[in-house]
């Protein structure tokens, strides 16, 4: 093996060191609006229970716990150890009677009838998997059960966001909620419909998103003409200590436009405050995103498809239509999900979390290791490059 040779290779090894870097700061650069990659899996994934009765599952993209006693889920890059750089959460925090004064079908807390908080019942978290014929794992899923009422009252450490109106704990104690939350390792192409047909598809993203059914029933409703909403905490930046910057924000897109903002301003002081998500007319999947906003990099989406299916005593299926409004709280954005009356029947509707694949940011900062051996890397080459050139 001759000098020159030898040269060469240094230059060509010196390249590869460089590639993982160029890649991970590619990643920053930007997102699309809307990710179809396939995601399919090239690990198993990692579920287990954890001590203290939550349930972790990791990908090779999302990684989430989902909490023990509550409808809560975190939700985080897998590659970001517990979610040190960028960590999400929704809470299911209460459920709502309202009278829509207005006219808007969303949900504004002076429109309040009755309100109970989640946290006052008892839950049930229930966990398995699903198989193709040849015995592959196709998804994993959780399963939430509201029970009665919580012995020893309010669950403690739980947000509190209130909705006003009358306390309805003890009235809504035989209301049936089950939420189930799939995380699918194959892209899932689902639908909503009624007796008429197919009334919106939707996608969800493989190995990246956890898309939930929310099915309630037995609501005593006391109007013909009341509506119900569920009441959800998204937390932007769900990180703890002296890294609780609030880094990201939130952005809804909507007809109008798009709306951001950094959930740890308080609208919430005043009743009525909560503004309505005017739907996208050309899609039926509205959409929140969390964007980084350092970089400007969108990460993580809280999502609904803007359909929702009734069932009717009998049998016979509705699809009607679901609107969202929101308020920012101080510790989180409250984004109320609102039903139509559907006395008698039962409601099922779709909404999802999870992370845009493209966008994972930097395991280590830039500036440690990671710019080191970039800098290595750029230096190898110009020596190389200069006894190139002065063997020439």
């Amino acid at each position: 093996m001759n000098d020159r040779f030898k040269i060469l290779l240094g230059i060509a090894l010196a390249v590869l060191m460089l590639q993982p870097v160029v890649v991970d700061v590619a990643a920053q650069g930007s997102m699309p609006e809307h990710s179809t990659m396939p995601n399919l899996p090239t690990t198993p994934p990692v579920h287990e229970k954890r001590p203290d009765g939550s349930e972790f599952i990791s990908t090779d993209v999302i990684a989430i716990m989902a909490n023990g006693q509550a409808p809560m889920i975190h939700f985080w890059y897998a590659a970001d150890e517990n979610g040190t750089i960028a960590k999400f959460s929704l809470l299911y925090l209460g459920i709502v009677e309202f009278e829509d004064q207005n006219g808007d079908d969303a949900f504004q807390s002076n429109e309040t009838l009755y309100y109970a908080p989640l946290a006052a019942y008892e839950w049930t978290l229930l966990t398995g998997t699903t198989e193709d014929d040849e015995g592959h794992v196709t998804e994993i899923w959780l399963k939430y059960v509201k029970g009665g009422l919580r012995s020893g009252g309010m669950m403690p450490s739980m947000p509190q966001v209130d909705a006003r109106g009358a306390s309805a704990v003890q009235r809504f104690e035989d209301v049936t909620i089950q939420i189930w939350a799939h995380i699918y390792l194959y892209n899932y192409q689902g639908n909503v419909s009624d007796d008429t047909g197919v009334k919106a598809t939707y996608l969800v993203q493989g190995n990246s998103e956890v898309k939930m059914d929310i099915e309630i029933g037995n609501f005593p409703f006391s109007t013909n003409t009341s509506s119900v909403a569920l009441q959800t905490l998204l937390r932007e930046s769900d990180l703890v200590g002296q890294q609780n910057t609030y880094r990201h924000r939130y952005r809804i897109r909507d007809r109008h436009g798009n709306v951001t903002g950094i959930s740890s301003v308080n609208w919430n002081g005043a009743p009525g405050n909560e503004s309505m998500i005017e739907p996208l007319p050309t899609d039926h999947i509205q959409r929140i995103d969390l964007f980084d906003a350092e970089t400007g990099v969108t990460q993580g989406f809280y999502s609904w498809v803007d359909k929702a299916e009734i069932t009717w005593p009998g049998g016979t299926t509705e699809a009607v239509n679901v609107t969202a409004s929101y308020v920012p709280t101080g510790t989180g954005l409250a984004v109320y999900l609102a039903y139509p009356n559907f006395d008698d029947g039962t409601l099922l509707h779709d909404p999802s979390v999870g992370v845009y694949p493209e966008a994972a940011p930097l395991t280590e900062p830039v500036g440690n290791t990671t710019l080191a051996v970039a800098l290595g890397a750029v230096a190898v080459i110009a020596v190389a490059a200069f006894l190139v050139r002065r063997r020439r």
